[in-house]
């Protein structure tokens, strides 16, 4: 039985947490089970070429176990740049501390990094002037209202050059291509040793957590949150990441 399976079949039907055990193979999980994560964990690290200048400020609001700032800090090891990483899971924020740390001796560099306990929807968010703000796999647990409130918050703490860029799977409006994204996620898990049971295990443990909404949705969740000109930057079937900004121009 392969560990994807052991860890979803801990909960039951719409149970799924971010146990301590969960955040043990967070990493490999998530690798598995999001299709072209690295594709898209690159895509955000190259647009800080842009986004976030030497000494600059990015807030991860749902970090995980700090795999953006990692690729980040990995593409730009002299440039200063600035964390604050935010995850309601002490065990998520625990993990980030540890491997960023092995990775500051592994590079023989310093960066600033701070981590802050905290429900992102509630707050508060304790960074100001955010050069780039990410919200990774992490509103796809919100409801509507939660997401706009997250959102709000963020742009509150954004300079007003700043950036957003939001990542989550997102609901298929015609049933047809929801069908065909619904089996390509399966096969691409499965290609990845994902076991058949393992997927099903997952996907019942979701139900009612993970909430999907249109990508329309996403985009006017975050103008509804006072950012502007909402952006396609990505998009693979049910998977979508929407960039955005703090001002008009």
């Amino acid at each position: 039985m392969s560990e994807d399976t052991d860890i979803a079949e801990q909960f039951d039907t719409g149970g799924w947490q971010f146990t301590p055990d969960v955040v043990d193979v967070f990493d490999d999980h998530v690798r598995a089970s999001v299709p072209h994560y690295d594709v898209i964990q690159d895509l955000v690290a190259e647009t800080t070429d842009w986004l976030v200048p030497a000494g600059g400020l990015v807030a991860d609001l749902g970090a995980s176990t700090g795999a953006s700032a990692r690729r980040i800090i990995e593409r730009h090891p002299d440039r200063g740049i600035q964390f604050v990483l935010y995850d309601e899971q002490p065990a998520m924020l625990e993990q980030a501390d540890a491997e960023l740390r092995e990775l500051a001796v592994k590079l023989d560099t310093e960066f600033d990094i701070l981590l802050n306990r905290t429900r992102i929807q509630d707050g508060p968010l304790v960074h100001e002037n955010a050069d780039l703000t990410l919200c990774l796999f992490t509103l796809q647990f919100l409801s509507r209202e939660e997401r706009v409130k997250a959102l709000r918050l963020a742009r509150q703490r954004a300079a007003e050059s700043g950036a957003l860029i939001v990542a989550e799977k997102i609901r298929a409006i015609d049933s047809r291509w929801a069908e065909i994204g619904t089996d390509v996620a399966h096969d691409y898990k499965a290609a990845r040793g994902i076991s058949d049971s393992a997927i099903r295990a997952k996907a019942k443990a979701l139900r009612g957590v993970l909430r999907p909404y249109p990508q329309q949705a996403t985009a006017d969740a975050t103008v509804a949150a006072g950012w502007h000109a909402p952006e396609v930057l990505f998009r693979w079937h049910s998977w979508a990441v929407i960039g955005a900004f703090a001002s008009a121009q």
